[in-house]
């Protein structure tokens, strides 16, 4: 019906904090840094690592779970064929379907 309120919804305040803020969202994101940082690994000439890490977001710019990788042992070429770039490129095209 046209114009008509649905009054069995009811927003949960909070939940995307919750969610962001969670072992299991720190798991994830740990998971993906990991993934990212080896396929790196596997096609560049540096050594990269994937660390948990503590990330702003959100309107009120909380602290909620994330991940960063760093290249832990840098290789010239790595820098010049930005190959972490390159990778996370790739890895966005692989996951669209």
């Amino acid at each position: 019906m046209a114009g008509s309120r649905n009054n069995h919804y009811k927003p949960l305040n909070g939940a995307l904090s919750t969610i962001g803020k969670s072992p299991k969202m720190g798991a994830l994101a740990l998971a993906i840094g990991e993934r990212l940082a080896g396929n790196a690994n596997a096609v560049g000439d540096s050594t990269y690592e994937a660390h948990a890490a503590k990330v702003t977001s959100g309107w009120a710019n909380e602290k909620r779970a994330g991940a960063v990788v760093r290249e832990v042992k840098p290789h010239w070429r790595d820098w010049q064929d930005a190959v972490l770039v390159r990778v996370t490129a790739a890895m966005r095209v692989r996951g669209r379907k």
